[in-house]
């Protein structure tokens, strides 16, 4: 099974729930107790995630990152609390609406779609992961789907929206990991190729 099967799937999944819950259907899953409707919200939102529009993912990925640099700055590099609160509240800024900027902002080889996110998408993305209330009551399993996120918006960037030689080797059965996409992309900048 190939990562576009595993999208439509994740796709065909999502849009069921959203059937589901958009008709207003009594189901098993609506009677649950609370507890067990956290779960199931937890476990979908990995889902609903990855199948955000591809300009939503990498600002989620980017503002991780840049939140992630203002934490290293403060604790380990010995910034100020102002460096690190910036920092932290860009990132945020960027995970939770830097769609839309950010696909003006990207080569032509990282768009997905020449539409840009609508603010429909970029309010259904705020809602789900670490950027939501919801998201920071269980951060783990937000962190969990940040990192994931933050995988396949690596290795889109390191195969150029999956057009380059890489792309194979990056999307085969293999699971992604920071490891394997280091890997993939220094073995080719060893061999002294930077475009293939």
């Amino acid at each position: 099974m190939d990562a576009s099967d595993l999208r439509a799937l994740a796709k065909e999944r999502e849009a069921r729930n959203r059937t589901v819950s958009g008709a207003g259907v009594a189901t098993p899953r609506a009677t649950t107790t609370h507890s067990h409707s956290r779960a199931a919200s937890q476990q979908s939102s990995p889902i609903s995630l990855m199948s955000a529009h591809r300009s939503i993912r990498l600002a989620r990925s980017l503002g991780l990152a840049v939140s992630v640099l203002g934490v290293v700055l403060v604790l380990v590099l010995g910034a100020g609390w102002r460096t690190g609160l910036v920092c932290l509240l860009g990132g945020v800024g960027l995970g939770r609406g830097g769609g839309a900027l950010l696909h003006g902002l990207l080569p032509t080889m990282l768009v997905d779609t020449a539409r840009p996110p609508t603010a429909a998408e970029m309010t259904a993305a705020a809602a789900v992961g670490l950027y939501s209330v919801e998201g920071v009551k269980t951060v783990g399993a937000s962190l969990a789907s940040e990192w994931s996120l933050a995988l396949d918006s690596l290795a889109f960037v390191c195969t150029y929206g999956k057009k380059n030689c890489l792309t194979g080797q990056m999307y085969d059965h293999e699971p992604l990991s920071l490891s394997k996409i280091t890997r993939l992309v220094w073995g080719k900048l060893r061999e002294g190729i930077v475009r293939c």
